[in-house]
């Protein structure tokens, strides 16, 4: 994803939230949405203007007011942003699902094309790749090969942290663990191909431009971590019926959190 800053991102006159963005649930169950307007001219330039001096100088408070105009204006709020990254969340639960499912034993969940016995004798690398590419299989969109990347990711950070770490056999914290970094890697993608070129832009050279822009990032994975701690404390308990759901209440907070910035 090493590249994709250089998106200039959605336009004007399009929805807020394209039609092609699924429920929020892979059922539908649930209020039906309301349509959403088609989006303004210039929706992202206050955000890129506080990422480009975010990016110029690396000031902590341009790069906190530029994600709350990110959110506001560029995505039509946080409820709106959070339907927007509905993808997202049903990918989570999706996720959650063959994880839990490979973790006991039971079946996997059957709209998720995952045939078990193509793991046999990989690699945990190798499952990774299968897993990430059942869920997301290319389809030639930046979000498909933003969310394939997202749960590539999430896995190996596992797998970094313990190499003797069983994907078909993880924990109830790994796959917590699992789905938070996937979520927060697919926000942290999201962002920066909206408006990460304003980063690489303003900044003094490529370099530093970079690292300002993998350090927005990171400050995106945190605050989605933050939302997910907040509904743990909360009493929130993800499993296979509400992942999905969740994952939405947590994108859907983290905007908040960026919206409390302005």
């Amino acid at each position: 994803m090493g590249t994709s800053a250089s998106s200039r991102g959605p336009g004007a006159g399009v929805p807020m939230v394209p039609d092609w963005v699924p429920p929020a649930t892979p059922d539908g169950q649930g209020p039906t949405p309301q349509p959403t307007p088609d989006a303004p001219a210039r929706r992202f330039q206050p955000a890129r203007t506080r990422l480009g001096k975010y990016g110029g100088s690396g000031s902590a408070d341009d790069l906190r007011k530029g994600l709350g105009h990110y959110s506001k204006g560029g995505l039509g709020g946080a409820s709106t942003a959070a339907r927007r990254m509905a993808g997202t969340a049903q990918t989570a639960g999706g996720l959650f699902g063959v994880l839990s499912a490979l973790s006991t034993g039971t079946a996997i969940p059957s709209d998720v094309p995952l045939d078990t016995a193509s793991l046999a004798g990989k690699s945990q690398s190798e499952i990774a790749d299968i897993i990430a590419e059942t869920l997301r299989p290319v389809d030639g969109t930046q979000d498909g090969e933003a969310a394939r990347d997202a749960v590539s990711r999430a896995l190996s950070e596992i797998l970094e942290q313990d190499p003797n770490a069983d994907l078909t056999a993880l924990g109830d914290a790994q796959i917590d663990q699992v789905i938070e970094s996937y979520v927060a890697h697919d926000l942290a993608h999201r962002i920066e191909l909206d408006v990460g070129k304003a980063v690489l832009d303003k900044a003094p050279n490529y370099a530093t431009g970079a690292d300002r822009l993998e350090e927005m990032k990171a400050f995106v994975r945190q605050e989605v971590a933050r939302a997910f701690r907040a509904r743990q404390q909360a009493g929130a308990k993800m499993d296979r019926q509400n992942a999905a759901t969740l994952s939405g209440e947590v994108l859907r907070d983290t905007f908040e959190i960026f919206e409390s910035y302005i």
